[in-house]
């Protein structure tokens, strides 16, 4: 990925449209924005002395997603906190990214994960997602499978990613010689063999699988500002057959392997039936498993991207290091 030759290609089409997007086309400026969970999608900031925007581009493979939100997004804006969509880029104007949308850039927000008091907010951001999953007028708007239940969703989630991850572990083997060893390479792959299997006999997972779900709700995508106010980002994996407790499992992560997690489990999961909080518990040793596995794709991917390598292969191999052995001591090793 060549990221000026992306900042030059957006500044001129964002010039060739200034009228359109509002901006001082004599004084527009882009940047690139580095996407903490990887390299697939393009995100860059577009803006002039006055205003900004958000860009975010995906490749062929991806871009029914982004479509996807572009479809509902109105309605995300006006009842769940998401960026205003200004407009949609449906040509190719950086190689290998076929479609495109730019949003309001939300300013003078922090990513939730880094905030001081996430507890001040937390609670509302449950209200809102909690009324999410039982939208039964955004249901009817997303595209829907018959027969779709909550060990497939599961499956769609995290089984085939980590697959494909093992796949790309594979090939790039030598890049993650010096602290990934053959043995555990194949471990991983027994390991999502068996919890996909785990999965597939547990009666809550066998339930059809009706909520509306975010379903990447971690802490980059959730931007708090003021007292108590929020906004959610990043609606492309959005599905009205998914299972709130993937939703819940990524937003609460942090507090999971806290002493507060019982708190924080009674006084905000009150409303959740039993099934939705089995299922949680696997969704919590997804997490951890993702944490020992994606994250060398992440390593891998990050080679495409040389002038932030060397931080975001360093964070990768920090993030398996830790995990790995957690997930050995929590899950045993077979």
């Amino acid at each position: 990925m060549d990221i000026k030759l992306a900042e030059q290609l957006i500044e001129q089409w964002a010039s060739d449209n200034a009228d359109t997007l509002g901006l001082n086309r004599e004084k527009i400026r882009v940047s690139y924005i580095l996407n903490p969970g990887g390299f697939s999608n393009l995100s860059l900031r577009l803006s002039d002395e006055d205003k900004q925007l958000y860009v975010k581009l995906a490749p062929p493979y991806k871009a029914a997603r982004l479509q996807q939100w572009a479809d509902v997004s109105s309605y995300l804006t006006d009842h769940y906190t998401a960026p205003k969509l200004v407009q949609a880029i449906d040509h190719e104007v950086v190689p290998g990214y076929s479609y495109g949308l730019v949003f309001e850039y939300i300013k003078d927000a922090t990513p939730l994960e880094n905030t001081e008091n996430p507890e001040a907010v937390l609670p509302r951001i449950l209200e809102t997602i909690a009324k999410l999953h039982h939208d039964d007028q955004l249901r009817s708007m997303l595209p829907t499978v018959n027969s779709v239940t909550y060990a497939d969703a599961f499956e769609e989630e995290y089984i085939n990613r980590l697959t494909e991850d093992l796949e790309g572990i594979r090939e790039s083997r030598e890049l993650l010689r010096d602290f990934v060893s053959d043995e555990m390479i194949a471990w991983f792959g027994d390991e999502i063999a068996r919890l996909n299997a785990i999965v597939r006999q547990t009666p809550a997972f066998l339930l059809p699988a009706i909520d509306v779900v975010h379903n990447d709700l971690n802490g980059n995508n959730v931007l708090a500002y003021g007292r108590d106010g929020f906004r959610i980002i990043d609606w492309d994996d959005i599905s009205g057959q998914g299972d709130a407790a993937m939703d819940y499992s990524v937003l609460l992560w942090p507090y999971k392997h806290d002493e507060s997690w019982s708190i924080w489990r009674e006084k905000n999961l009150t409303g959740s039936d039993a099934a939705t909080l089995e299922r949680l518990e696997l969704y919590f040793r997804a997490k951890l498993l993702d944490e020992v596995i994606d994250v060398l794709a992440d390593y891998i991917e990050a080679e495409r991207v040389p002038e932030h390598r060397e931080a975001f292969q360093n964070k990768a191999k920090s993030i398996h290091l830790r995990a790995y052995p957690q997930y050995l001591a929590q899950y045993g090793n077979g």
